[in-house]
């Protein structure tokens, strides 16, 4: 059996935060863990493999006088969460300014933990 490890520690988050789609403004679920390099959330439906999207991550507490992070991302997979009808999703983020990956470290240090 062949083992990945990860070459970014995530962070689990420990507050509720909202993910939404930027383009349509459609609720995507809430963010489970996050680094500089991608993040996972949890949803109600699928999202569909190998496609962009453009995230808005909206900030429980304000950062940098800023309220959400913008981030383009491309959806690597998607998981069935068991039996509760939600949906894990992961992403790499392959577009993000240099404010949004501030953003994301002081995120980090104010609701993360690192989960490996």
């Amino acid at each position: 059996m062949v083992t990945q490890q990860r070459h970014w520690s995530r962070h689990t988050v420990g507050e509720v935060v909202e993910v939404y789609d930027n383009l349509n403004d459609t609720y995507l679920g809430q963010l489970v863990n996050i680094n500089t390099r991608g993040l996972m959330i949890i949803g109600d439906r699928p999202l569909k493999d190998d496609k962009l999207y453009k995230l808005d991550v909206h900030l429980p507490v304000a950062i940098h006088g800023r309220t959400s992070i913008h981030l383009g991302v491309d959806c690597l997979w998607t998981r069935n969460a068991d039996r509760n009808g939600k949906h894990w999703t992961g992403f790499n983020i392959i577009d993000a300014s240099p404010q949004a990956e501030e953003d994301i470290e002081v995120l980090i240090e104010r609701l993360g933990s690192t989960a490996g």
